[in-house]
């Protein structure tokens, strides 16, 4: 980290943890998943989690770790490699709220990969704007795009660009799609479905960054299956398994994501 990141980064650590983000949240759903977590062992947790929320925020923020092909902190797993070039003609991607997901972008679009990430708008305005322009970007080239109509996300595909969708969030929608993740039920996006409805051949990949230290490791993986209930059964072995490896870098953890299929205290939306 540099030293501008590393000083964000503490004053981000003790902003969240004095003000008590997203405690509440993350105790319920610690208790819904591992009801057997004690009260010491659910704080030690949240310490950790905290501890990466904000690393991984402060060096996103200041754009302190963004991908270059000279520098020896990024990797690409070698056997990635072919599933990326392939990446360059468009298709689906899957990634979640692991790690240091949000440099995936950058990294990515500084490959030639035609990435268009979907996002949603962000209040006030003024903030959403330099969002959109400054952080959502590299090289003066912006790679997200809000969804007025799903026929976007078609006409995306169409243009053989690169559709990437987080897909670990609670779905509040009517029409979703059943699934289970870490033994409980969830509702998920149906824009997979959606996709395969009108373009059965799009290739659907998952992508993901990894860490050694100070490296980080992109991967990437071809996923096939006929409908989006069996997309999310692959993405949902895939998340867990990530989940099992690093729990406190699953940031899911702190999102209302059981919030459809359980009887909870939860209030209002994500």
């Amino acid at each position: 980290m540099t030293i501008r990141a590393k000083i964000l980064q503490t004053i981000l650590y003790a902003t969240l943890k004095i003000s008590g983000w997203k405690k509440k949240v993350l105790w319920e759903n610690l208790d819904y998943v591992h009801p057997g977590m004690s009260e010491l062992q659910k704080k030690n947790f949240r310490k950790k989690l905290l501890k990466n929320v904000s690393r991984d925020a402060a060096d996103f923020i200041t754009k302190s770790r963004i991908y270059s092909q000279n520098d020896s902190r990024f990797e690409i797993d070698p056997s990635s490699i072919p599933v990326l070039e392939k990446m360059k003609n468009g298709g689906l991607m899957l990634t979640a709220h692991f790690g240091n997901y949000e440099i995936i972008g950058p990294w990515l679009v500084r490959m030639s990969i035609p990435l268009v990430a979907s996002y949603a708008h962000l209040k006030p305005k003024i903030f959403d704007n330099w969002i959109y322009s400054h952080i959502r970007s590299v090289d003066k080239q912006n790679y997200s795009l809000f969804i007025n109509n799903p026929k976007d996300i078609i006409k995306t595909l169409d243009e053989k660009k690169l559709f990437c969708l987080i897909a670990d969030q609670d779905y509040r929608n009517s029409h979703f799609i059943p699934g289970m993740l870490l033994g409980k039920p969830v509702h998920c996006n149906y824009i997979p479905q959606f996709i395969l409805n009108h373009r059965p051949d799009t290739p659907i990949y998952i992508c993901w960054l990894s860490s050694q230290k100070e490296k980080r490791i992109l991967h990437a993986q071809e996923i096939t299956a006929t409908d989006g209930g069996k997309i999310f059964d692959k993405y949902h072995i895939w998340l867990e398994n990530q989940i099992k490896n690093s729990p406190e870098e699953w940031y899911g953890w702190v999102h209302r994501r059981y919030l459809s299929t359980m009887k909870s205290t939860y209030k209002s939306k994500n």
